[in-house]
């Protein structure tokens, strides 16, 4: 089994044991070993196999 770590592009830690990922709409939904979901509104930057890590880069919050 293959579990990967997701990092933000500041390098912080967002989930771990991440199982499955799902690209919807300019969200990426991360599911972890145990089935619970995380929706980060970014993009991959990369997928990282051999290190077990996905890096992405979170959108910008809008404020009114």
């Amino acid at each position: 089994m293959c579990l990967s770590t997701v990092y933000n592009e500041k390098h912080e830690m967002l989930a771990r044991n991440v199982a499955s990922v799902k690209a919807e709409k300019g969200r990426i939904i991360f599911i972890d070993i145990m089935g619970i979901p995380l929706t980060v509104a970014g993009e991959i930057e990369k997928v990282d196999l051999m290190e077990n890590e996905i890096l992405i880069r979170q959108a910008e919050e809008k404020t009114a």
